[in-house]
């Protein structure tokens, strides 16, 4: 009995998928109903609407109507889209953050995004760490394109006469959050291209993320075409997967439960700031950003750690909004969690407690293949020169890195080889003693 049930699930399922793909496929294989005008010909249908003359004689063959019999007013003209003439359209830059950076097909020189940019077919966006962009396309679909995120318009047009537009992106890595087609005007269809994998729809809400080989896909409203391989995936609301380049998409996944907020505080009278979250047992990593404002435009941090521990350091005094998600072992990240809180240091007490120099990221232990290696500590008031030094044992007698930083951040570009070291960092106040934070390793 099982297995006849699990039978009829399965062909349901593929009879979705096949009509979800037939309707989802590349706009050039539908066709438009043009309905004839007094007087009108194939050479006039031609000059209004067809890319070539040569498709007079395919459109009349098409239709099965002969080039020397007149067109009637009322008839009804079947166009293959792939004959009508193309509009191109741009996308307007209407956020930028951080470092973000335009490439112009034209003369393919880098240059600063600025807000109001328009970009056209060819055209790319990248954007650095911490930073990000948002396009609006000419059907309404907005696209926020992530930190760290490389993104090309391959195609951007629209259809003449049909009035439905094709838009068609190719992301080489990163992460993007797509708003497509909102007002679910028939016709329009968007796909995001990765190495990996092809996501198509033609309205809906989702994510798709590229990293080397693995593409990622989320939906998050409707429904979405998950392709790699010659084979594809329906991918409806709170289901994702994974494609690896050469091979299928993976059976729909769902998506991890979004990290629990409600006991979270909202004042915080101290910093660093830490949440400690509630454990989660479909969450391999969490992931977090946290910004000053409620839309997540203006991003100060960014962390993906493996503990249910949070620590923001340097915050002062004012409103912050963080947004989580829980990541499983695929790559696929749940819904968000907002949670607003707002910090309000206590004034001092009479007695003054020394401030203690603490390693914050990269964790005890942490795997970094390649360079650069990022570390962060936090900072110690009235501090502006900080010595980061690196050994290969615990006591640092082998000191093979040393350097002088004015800030609670460094950046190793060194790669040092494989094997194991060992980091710290001492603070030289003015008048006093060095401050030493403890140790931690990491190995390539």
């Amino acid at each position: 009995m099982k297995n006849i049930v699990y039978l009829i699930s399965t062909l349901l399922l593929c009879t979705s998928l096949c009509a979800f793909a037939a309707h989802h496929t590349d706009a050039q294989t539908d066709d438009w109903l043009y309905t004839v005008n007094k007087n009108d010909s194939f050479e006039l249908i031609y000059k209004k609407y067809l890319s070539k003359r040569s498709d007079i004689l395919a459109l009349s063959k098409h239709n099965r109507h002969k080039l020397t019999k007149k067109l009637q007013p009322g008839q009804v003209i079947s166009i293959p889209v792939e004959m009508l003439k193309k509009i191109p359209t741009t996308a307007q830059v209407t956020l930028v953050y951080g470092n973000v950076m335009v490439t112009t097909a034209l003369s393919d020189d880098k240059r600063k995004a600025s807000k109001g940019d328009l970009l056209a077919q060819g055209d790319a966006l990248q954007t650095g760490k911490n930073s990000l962009a948002k396009l609006l396309f000419a059907d309404g679909s907005n696209i926020d394109i992530q930190p760290n995120s490389n993104l090309s318009i391959y195609a951007s047009f629209k259809y003449v006469g049909k009035e439905t537009y094709v838009t068609h992106l190719k992301l080489e890595k990163g992460r993007t959050e797509i708003v497509a087609n909102p007002e679910h005007n028939a016709g329009n269809t968007l796909q995001v291209e990765t190495p990996a994998a092809i996501a198509a729809v033609r309205g809906t809400e989702f994510r798709v993320s590229a990293d080397g080989d693995i593409a990622l896909q989320e939906t998050l409203g409707g429904q979405v075409a998950f392709s790699a391989a010659g084979q594809a995936v329906l991918l409806t609301k709170g289901y994702g997967s994974l494609a690896e380049k050469g091979k299928a998409p993976l059976p729909p996944i769902l998506l991890p439960d979004a990290p629990d907020v409600s006991t979270l505080p909202k004042l915080m009278d101290s910093v660093p700031v830490e949440f400690n979250l509630l454990p989660q047992q479909d969450r391999l990593v969490l992931v977090s950003q946290l910004a000053l404002d409620a839309d997540f435009t203006q991003i100060l941090n960014e962390q993906t750690v493996q503990t249910d521990r949070l620590l923001f350091a340097n915050l002062a005094d004012g409103q912050y909004y963080l947004r989580l998600r829980a990541q499983d072992r695929h790559g696929l990240q749940s819904k968000d969690a907002i949670h607003a809180f707002s910090v309000k240091v206590r004034p001092p007490e009479t007695k003054l407690v020394e401030p203690k120099l603490e390693l914050i990221e990269p964790l005890d232990g942490t795997v970094i293949p390649l360079a650069p290696t990022e570390l962060n500590w936090t900072p110690i008031p009235n501090v502006n020169d900080y010595v980061i030094q690196v050994a290969r044992d615990i006591n640092f007698t082998d000191i093979i890195y040393e350097r002088h930083s004015s800030f609670s951040r460094w950046t190793i570009m060194h790669s040092f080889g494989a094997g194991q070291y060992y980091w710290r960092v001492s603070a030289l106040p003015q008048g006093k003693p060095p401050m030493f934070s403890n140790v931690r390793r990491f190995s390539r």
